[in-house]
């Protein structure tokens, strides 16, 4: 069964920051397409943003692309006027990915971020590795 998650922006620059990290794991599964990534363009924004400022444009350049051949990108307009639905139940920096999870009925959030700790999808990249059957890092990340 191929799972349809969604991905939060910390699980691709664990992926690139530490290469033996279990976020690097859930990025294999993609490129595998074990699983289908589901993002929404804050992730890419934020994604983009981190690489731009701690490492070079091109590899910013190179991440945007990857993430847009690779998952599936929900647009900011799309779930726009769902937000609101969901105000208040999350800081306003992961309610697009909120929405987004909610509003498409995807079963995982992975993510490495306490601030998803009530939301019923979350997962730790740890433990959707072990979810999934493979042997998982020490790191939650």
């Amino acid at each position: 069964m191929k799972y349809r998650v969604f991905l939060d922006s910390n699980v691709f620059i664990y992926a690139f920051e530490f290469p033996d990290s279990n976020s690097n794991k859930i990025i294999d599964l993609v490129n595998d397409e074990i699983i289908e990534a589901v993002i929404s363009e804050w992730v890419v924004a934020e994604v983009y943003k981190y690489f731009r400022k701690f490492h070079k444009k091109r590899l910013a350049d190179t991440f945007r692309k990857f993430m847009y051949g690779s998952c599936n990108v929900v647009l900011s307009k799309d779930v726009e006027k769902a937000m609101s639905k969901y105000r208040g139940q999350i800081k306003e920096k992961d309610l697009e990915q909120l929405t987004v999870v909610k509003e498409f009925g995807i079963k995982y959030v992975i993510s490495y971020d306490r601030d998803f700790d009530d939301v019923e999808e979350y997962r730790t990249p740890k433990h959707f590795i072990k979810l999934m059957g493979f042997n998982s890092s020490e790191k939650e990340y």
